[in-house]
């Protein structure tokens, strides 16, 4: 017997903003046409568990409907995106995937349904990329990145998207043309829907996802757009969970993804030349298990941090961030960085790793002890030692002279603008280095073209401060010497 959309909705319990969410889907979104629904959540907010749930009302809903799941590739889909859409759809609702062999199961991955399966009105050419129910309810896989354009051609019923936050604008125009199948045959407001969740944008990419909650004001008939955080959905997570989070994320972080609050880039800021292009990046092929990593240590006693670099000849990819706020117990904070970042590279084959970064780690911690020749054990030592007696091959090549901020902003300019001769540029991993771009979309340029570090006083935030984006000066400096070398002269910036 059919199940009802309403019937799905009460097997479950769901927290009030995501009940407030699906009701204004069903009752609020009449207008002719296409429709957009938009759920912005941060960590733990219950987005996913939203987008999971909405995608199997669409299914009960439209029956015999053809639509698309848009993201940047299929792959991510299939790795990041689809596994936990599966979980939901497995422990909260039993339905698991089609075995063929016992002709049991619920939906089919990848591969043309069985025969006495309801077909769509639309049936797709290849089914390669496609989820089907025995209803004849199919979505397919659409990957935007490398080629948008091929989209174009398409007849949609409905179309999700997650992590719309790395989904362009002019994609936004390619998909809500294609939105525009079978006129007449659907009496729900799920026909001709867009329903978009993702993560909060921290910087110019993804902030066209507020637009909707302006054209909502003008179109509430049309438009939805609902803002969820982790608070919202408390009761169904750990006690402490909120807590831990505190613990492990910057402050800015906390604020967007736990409080909800919207971050944009500052004007006129020491990094004006910093793009949406900065963060589109191939995920599959960005980082390498089997290429050396590069390490650029900031030594603070309130905030030590680092960023993680592979080079690929021109483009130098910053894959990674990694930052501690208080040392274990019997560690230094260079030491607790080092062991974080170990961590983080558990799966990493070819271990080798390039340390260098701020001239500061030259000096000895608090806790440093003498070596055999009578010299003092560094940070940078303390730094290293951590992955030599984990068996990595380590050479340590510390800048010795930190760069003129106004010179930095020279190179940077050039760097990040893509102008340079030698074709030099950057790219930063949209997720595992957010909190280096946050730190560079908010750092203020001075009148005489320096950076502003009034934010790394002790009694600031230090997580709001600029030390992530040091590490990307101290990058950009020690690649252009060459990589190895030790600041020197010769070089054609001047140092202090």
């Amino acid at each position: 017997m059919k199940q009802s959309s309403s019937d799905l909705i009460q097997e479950i319990e769901v927290n009030d903003k995501q009940a407030d969410f699906i009701e204004s889907v069903f009752y609020e979104l009449s207008a002719e046409g296409t429709k957009t629904a938009a759920m912005i959540g941060g960590i733990g907010s219950g987005k996913s568990f939203a987008m999971a749930l909405l995608m199997l009302v669409s299914k009960e809903e439209l029956p015999k409907a053809k639509g698309q799941f848009c993201c940047l590739t299929v792959t991510q889909f299939q790795r990041s995106i689809f596994p936990g859409v599966k979980s939901v759809w497995r422990e909260h609702f039993d339905l698991k995937e089609y075995n063929f062999k016992t002709q049991q199961g619920d939906y089919v991955l990848w591969r043309k349904p069985p025969a006495d399966w309801e077909r769509p009105w639309q049936e797709p050419d290849n089914w390669d990329n496609c989820i089907s129910f025995p209803n004849g309810w199919v979505i397919e896989v659409c990957g935007y990145k490398m080629n948008a354009d091929i989209h174009r051609g398409r007849n949609d019923d409905f179309a999700f998207m997650d992590e719309a936050l790395l989904f362009k604008r002019d994609w936004l125009k390619i998909l809500e043309g294609r939105i525009r199948a079978n006129k007449g045959k659907y009496d729900s407001a799920m026909h001709w829907l867009i329903s978009i969740f993702s993560s909060p944008p921290y910087g110019s990419g993804g902030e066209w996802m507020f637009d909707i909650d302006d054209l909502m004001k003008e179109e509430p008939t049309r438009y939805l757009f609902t803002q969820v955080t982790t608070r919202d959905n408390l009761v169904f997570l750990p006690g402490n969970y909120v807590d831990n989070l505190k613990k492990k994320l910057t402050k800015i972080e906390f604020d967007v993804e736990v409080m909800g609050k919207r971050l944009t880039k500052i004007p006129n800021g020491f990094y004006a030349a910093l793009s949406d292009r900065h963060e589109d990046i191939d995920f599959e092929n960005f980082y390498s298990s089997y290429q050396e990593v590069v390490a650029v240590v900031d030594f603070n006693a309130y905030f030590t941090s680092c960023t993680l670099w592979q080079d690929r000849g021109k483009p130098q990819h910053c894959v990674m961030n990694c930052f501690v706020k208080e040392p274990e117990p019997d560690m230094s904070m260079s030491q607790t960085l080092a062991t974080e970042l170990l961590a983080q590279l558990a799966e990493h084959q070819k271990q080798v790793i390039y340390i260098t970064g701020d001239r500061n780690g030259l000096n000895a911690s608090a806790q440093s002890k003498k070596k055999a020749d009578g010299t003092w054990i560094t940070l940078f030592d303390e730094f290293s030692d951590v992955f030599i007696r984990a068996g990595w091959d380590v050479v340590l090549c510390p800048l010795t002279y930190n760069p003129l901020k106004d010179e930095i902003h020279t190179l940077m300019q050039g760097i990040l603008s893509e102008s340079r001769q030698d074709g030099l540029h950057m790219r930063f991993h949209p997720v595992h280095a957010k909190s280096t771009l946050v730190s560079m979309q908010r750092a203020p340029l001075t009148a005489d073209y320096k950076k502003d570090k009034s934010s790394e006083k002790k009694d600031a935030d230090q997580e709001r401060a600029t030390h992530l984006s040091d590490t990307v000066d101290y990058y950009a400096a020690w690649r252009c010497l060459g990589g190895i070398r030790p600041v020197d002269a010769g070089f054609d910036l001047s140092f202090m």
